[in-house]
């Protein structure tokens, strides 16, 4: 009997000591409601938002940088992880069973997940990588064209991105139960038991552990070019130096504030 809370039907499931248990194809309306809200809200936004960077950078040539070309890769990623997963994720929690997408949405939804996961968080290492260089080690970011290298490492990260992402994905299809309405979009075969953790490895703590230590190093490099800049002038003041002198700290303040913009980029 249907009381408001739950749809009328539910399918038979085993509890942890394998006792048969009623599982609605729904939640409770007042847990649904408010989740389908919520992610309606974030698919609004986060599709129009996305969309409108990816237009503005690619339409005005004036903003072709490097850092908008990371913050184009993000957006893409973002876009298509959103197009491909909210949809079916709100579908799924006002129907638990049976799912109606198919084997091969399945699979390509985890692929389409597990490619962009991997992908936002190699290009954000790459970016981190990138500012890296370009304060610690300036001369040695100007061997190579910014946007040249740019492209290359975000058309890298797409390629590194994918090929990690086919194991898990192709883990996933659809299995099938005694009762037809109960089909669910799972892992279906296991090709490595260790395939999770060496994900979390690859994609979590490698990249966490880098961009934290690589910022740790940006930090004390502008730490110690402040407090050079400090003792500079607390020896002497900007009126008995020379013309040169001035012109050098006058150089030098501007690649400061040139540094400082760059990483609140």
């Amino acid at each position: 009997m249907d009381n408001g809370s739950f749809s009328t039907t539910v399918f038979p499931d085993n509890d942890s000591f394998g006792h048969p248990v009623d599982r609605p194809v729904r939640e409770p309306l007042y847990i649904v409601i408010p989740i389908t809200v919520l992610y309606s809200i974030i698919f609004l936004t986060g599709v129009v938002g996305n969309v409108v960077t990816c237009i503005v950078i690619s339409r005005n040539k004036h903003m072709h940088t490097a850092t908008n070309y990371y913050l184009f890769s993000l957006a893409v990623s973002d876009l298509l992880l959103l197009v491909t997963g909210l949809p079916q994720e709100m579908y799924s929690i006002w129907s638990h069973y049976p799912y109606i997408f198919g084997e091969v949405f399945c699979v390509l939804r985890g692929l389409a997940a597990e490619t962009c996961a991997n992908a936002t968080v190699l290009t954000i290492t790459a970016f981190t990588v990138e500012r890296y260089v370009a304060i610690c080690h300036p001369f040695l970011s100007h061997t190579m064209s910014k946007l040249s290298r740019a492209i290359k490492i975000i058309l890298i990260t797409w390629v590194v991105a994918l090929s990690f992402a086919i194991p898990p994905a192709i883990q996933f299809g659809l299995i099938d139960t005694d009762k037809p309405d109960m089909v669910s979009c799972n892992v279906k075969r296991v090709i490595w038991k260790h395939l999770f953790e060496m994900s979390t490895f690859l994609f979590f703590v490698t990249p966490m552990t880098l961009i934290t230590v690589l910022y740790a190093l940006i930090g004390l490099k502008l730490r110690r070019s402040h407090l050079l800049k400090k003792e500079s002038g607390s020896f002497c003041s900007s009126k008995h130096l020379p013309d040169s002198n001035n012109s050098a700290r006058h150089h030098h303040s501007q690649s400061s504030r040139r540094v400082l913009k760059m990483l609140g980029e």
